[in-house]
C-alpha cells in the first residue's frame, strides 16, 4: 500500500480506513485502491505460508492484480497503466459522452440482436449465460436501457465514463503501449489464464500485451473460467467482497470457490483454513 502511495501520490490507506467515500470511490482513485489491495491481500496470505498458486486470472482490472501477483510487472507499472489509460480516454473523449450499462437475464442472442439497432453500441463483457454488459456512447446506452428493461431482470449504467473493452479504446493502445515502454515484463512464476478467451499466458512480453489489450477487448468470464477448471478444482478470489466468487459459481455452480478476505491461510489446515464453501448464486 505504500508502494501505492507513493506512486499515485494518492492517501490510499486514509480512504480505506477513514473515509471520505467519495474519495475512495472516485474514477481515478478506485482502480489504484482495488489493485493495490488485492496485491497486498496476495502477499499476506503468501508470507502466512500459502503455496503459489496453480494458475490465476482475473476480470478486467483484476488480470493486473494478477499479472503482479505473478510477478510479471511491478505494482508500479500497472498503476502506470491505470494512469495512462485515464488520461488517454479524457483526451479522446469529452465528458459525459461515453460509458457503459450493465444487463442481467437476458440471453446472449437476444442481446446480439438488440446491438444491431444501436451500431455504436458494442457488447464488452461477457459474465455468464445472462449477465453482460455493452460500452459505448451515453445517448445510444439510455436508448439501449429504456429497450431491454421490459425484458431482464436488472439492467442500468455502470459508474464508469469510459467505453472500456471495446473497439472505441482501441485508438488509444498505441499511445498507453508509449507510455509503457519502459517496463520490461518477466515470465510469471506460475499460470496465468487469459480472461480473454480463457488460453495459458505462457510468457511475461505475452501477458503483459494481454493486460493492456484487454482494454480494448471484450472480457469472456466464462471462457477464462474454463481455462483455470484445467488447471485445478479449488478456486479462491483475492480482494475484497464476493464479486468473482460469485459469477464464478454462476457459470459452474459445481466449482468450489473460497475467499483469501475471510482468513489468514493456516499450512496446518491448508484450503479448509480459508473456510472454503461452495459457491453461492450471484446478488444484485
Amino acid at each position: 500500500m505504500a508502494k501505492a502511495e507513493a506512486s499515485t501520490g494518492y492517501a490510499l490507506r486514509g480512504w480505506m480506513s477513514h473515509g471520505p467515500l467519495e474519495a475512495l470511490r472516485a474514477q481515478r482513485h478506485a482502480p489504484c485502491v482495488v489493485l493495490a489491495h488485492s496485491v497486498a491481500l496476495y502477499r499476506a496470505q503468501r508470507a502466512a505460508g500459502m503455496p503459489l498458486p496453480a494458475g490465476a486470472s482475473g476480470h478486467s482490472m483484476g488480470f493486473f492484480s494478477a499479472i503482479v501477483a505473478a510477478e510479471v510487472v511491478p505494482l508500479e507499472a500497472t498503476l502506470e497503466l491505470i494512469r495512462a489509460t485515464e488520461d488517454c480516454a479524457e483526451a479522446r473523449f469529452s465528458a459525459g459522452q461515453m460509458g457503459m450499462a450493465f444487463v442481467i437475464g437476458i440471453e446472449e442472442s437476444r442481446i446480439r440482436a438488440e446491438l444491431e439497432l444501436h451500431l455504436d453500441l458494442l457488447l464488452s463483457n461477457i459474465n455468464g449465460k445472462a449477465q453482460f454488459t455493452v460500452s459505448g456512447p451515453q445517448i445510444a446506452l439510455h436508448e439501449f436501457i429504456s429497450e431491454v428493461t421490459p425484458h431482464s431482470l436488472k439492467c442500468g449504467l455502470l459508474p464508469v465514463r469510459h467505453p472500456l473493452h471495446c473497439d472505441h479504446m482501441a485508438p488509444l493502445i498505441p499511445y498507453i503501449k508509449a507510455r509503457l515502454e519502459a517496463w520490461a515484463p518477466n515470465n510469471p512464476s506460475f499460470p496465468l489464464v487469459s480472461p480473454l478467451d480463457g488460453r495459458i499466458l505462457d510468457g511475461g512480453f505475452e501477458a503483459w500485451e494481454e493486460t493492456i489489450v484487454s482494454i480494448a477487448s471484450a472480457v469472456n468470464w466464462p471462457m477464462a473460467v474454463m481455462g483455470l477448471k484445467g488447471l485445478g478444482t479449488n478456486f479462491f478470489e483475492c480482494g475484497f467482497g464476493s464479486q468473482l466468487k460469485n459469477l464464478t459459481g454462476w457459470i459452474d455452480r459445481g466449482l468450489n470457490v473460497g475467499s483469501l478476505q475471510a482468513h489468514l491461510w493456516d499450512p496446518g489446515l491448508g484450503t479448509q483454513g480459508l473456510g472454503l464453501e461452495p459457491a453461492a448464486a450471484p446478488s444484485n
